[in-house]
Formats: structure tokens, sequence, C-alpha cells
């Protein structure tokens, strides 16, 4: 029987638009619109000044406070404008705009690491802090904080959030699905981080497809990852299931106190994209720079999963999948 917890609501879904639609390579924008306060915490401070010349990848701003993360160009080019610009939720926030310099060879250079088995708790921290890696859940949260427990915090359990609840949404689901040695590979990443000895990847019972790609992949590593056991956790489909205290609720039985946080019930949880990325970061030197994002609903031409820059325009991100087919209610 799947897993829940008491409560919750059931809103139409609407995951059949693009659940079976594979992740599109993105395309490379023209420009680029990059917040210097896209995570959670204090803003990047920027380290480029305008008329820069820039290559995807590269360090443009540098945290700023321990609860902070780098940001990075997604696009080469040069620095047309440092200035605010609106976010769908801080508000207008500092912001670089980086205008393409019209050359081919826009994608970042892949450096696979050596010696990646090698390296210590405290060396895979600073990749993943230096990488810029947030929270791709929703949250934004600066990972290499949340993989850093204060003392007097133990954690014996990480669970990697792939219940997707949301309505419309079907990236994490994609992602599961086309890349499980991937998302493999970032929860061994964390698991050697934070010592654990058990491991969740918890889905809703809406993506049997992925719950099947999922539990095979772990089969095949005989339900083991970096010395822990893993486990596929079918949970209940209904929201937000995907919150980190339902989840915990639902997959282990704590209860985070009111006023808690996840690592005080003996607990982190990432999401699936954000395993992507550190896996991404660690093996082979890439920062977070794209992401894959769902563009969906009814009056879509084309609704797809598509792995994104960021920065890139919403208006060009509608008008590369072929525009609407009527025009939108919102």
């Amino acid at each position: 029987m799947p897993f829940k917890f008491s409560g919750g609501v059931h809103p139409p879904i609407y995951k059949s638009l693009t659940c079976d639609k594979s992740i599109k390579k993105g395309f490379v924008p023209k420009k680029v619109m990059i917040p210097l306060a896209q995570h959670v915490g204090a803003p990047a401070e920027p380290v480029v000044n305008v008329g820069d010349q820039v290559t995807a990848g590269a360090l443009i701003g540098k945290a700023g406070g321990f609860i902070s993360s780098p940001v990075h160009a997604s696009i080469s080019g040069k620095v047309a404008r440092i200035t605010y610009s609106p976010t769908p939720n801080l508000g207008r926030v500092p912001s670089i705009l980086i205008e393409s310099d019209g050359t081919e060879d826009q994608e970042f250079k892949i450096s696979p690491r050596p010696g990646v088995e090698g390296l210590s708790s405290e060396e895979l921290i600073a990749i993943i802090k230096d990488a810029g890696i947030v929270g791709l859940g929703g949250a934004a949260f600066p990972s290499h904080v949340k993989l850093s427990p204060p003392k007097g915090k133990t954690i014996d359990t990480v669970i990697l959030n792939g219940a997707e609840c949301e309505p419309y949404l079907t990236c994490d689901h994609r992602l599961m699905v086309e890349r499980p040695a991937d998302v493999l590979k970032g929860l061994g990443i964390i698991v050697k981080i934070l010592g654990v000895k058990k491991a969740y990847i918890a889905i809703e019972d809406n993506k049997p497809g992925a719950i099947e790609t999922m539990t095979k992949a772990v089969k095949e590593l005989s339900d083991r990852v970096n010395g822990a056991e893993v486990a596929v956790t079918t949970l209940k489909t209904k929201y937000p299931q995907g919150a980190e205290k339902q989840l915990i609720r639902s997959v282990t039985g704590r209860i985070v106190p009111a006023g808690g946080l996840p690592m005080d019930v003996g607990c982190v949880v990432q999401n699936v994209g954000t395993a992507v990325a550190i896996m991404e970061a660690v093996y082979l030197s890439k920062p977070l720079f794209e992401r894959t994002i769902t563009v969906t609903g009814s009056c879509r031409k084309e609704p797809a999963n598509m792995t994104v820059r960021v920065g890139t325009l919403i208006s060009d991100i509608i008008e590369s999948l072929g525009g609407f087919k009527h025009e939108p209610r919102k």
C-alpha cells in the first residue's frame, strides 16, 4: 500500500500532456538575464564588469555569505548590463544581462574529474558549493549548507524527493526514467558526505514508469549505494506529498516539530534533479547553469520537458516550442 501523510488535497494533475515526452535539449538564447538572488540566503556578489567577455559556466557572482551560492554564466558572450530585473517571488533583484557573442560553440567544456571515489566529504562539499548547486525542487536552498549539518545533529536517513506532487510538472519524472544511473550517482555522493546507512527514493504512485526504472537501477546495485541500503518508496498521490515535512512523515513516520527542520529528526531531503546536478558537478566539473523544466498547458502548441539555460526569457522558451494555439487565460 502506498505511504501517505494525514490530510492533503487532490487537484487535477494534468500530467498526461508531457509525462511521456522525452527531455528535449534546450536552445542557446541570444541573451540571458541571470538573477544574483536566485537562491535562499544572501544574493551573490558580481565578479564581472560591463563589457567583460564570459564563457558558458564561468563564475559571474561569488557567494555573499555562508547561506548563499555562486552564480555562473549560462551562455558565452558579453556582459551587457548589471542591473535589477523582476523575479516571480522576490521582486526586483540584482541581475547580470549577458548577450551571446554569436559563436557556434556555446557548450560548456566537460572535464571529467579523476579519482572521485577518493575524495573526502569536505572536498565533495567544496565542489558542490563552488558549482553553485541549490535545491531544484523549488526552494533553491544552497546544497552545501544542507549537506553540512551542525554539530549535535545526527543524520541517519537521506530521502531523494521524486514525488513531484505539483499539477502539470513532469521534468523530475523524466529525469528518473531517462537518467536513473545519474540519479543514483548523485545519491551516492550525498550518502558519502553524510555517512548514512539508509536512503529512500520517494515517488508518487502516478509515476509507474519512474518507479519501475528506479527500482530496476537500484536492484542492479544490489539495493546499496556507497554502502547505504536504498529503497524505492511508493507514495500515495496527493498534494503536498513532496513538501519536506509531509514527505518525511510518509516515508519514515517521523514528525518534524513545528518550527523545526528535517535534520531535527535525522533526515536530509534532496530533490532528484539536485542529485543529478550534484553528480554533474562532482564527476564532470559542471556548475549549475541549466536545468530541466516542464513547459505545458492546454494552450501550448508543443508541451515539452526540456533543458533550459538559467536566465532564459520565458517568452523565448515559449517561442522555441511553437508558441500558443490560442491566447492563454493567464
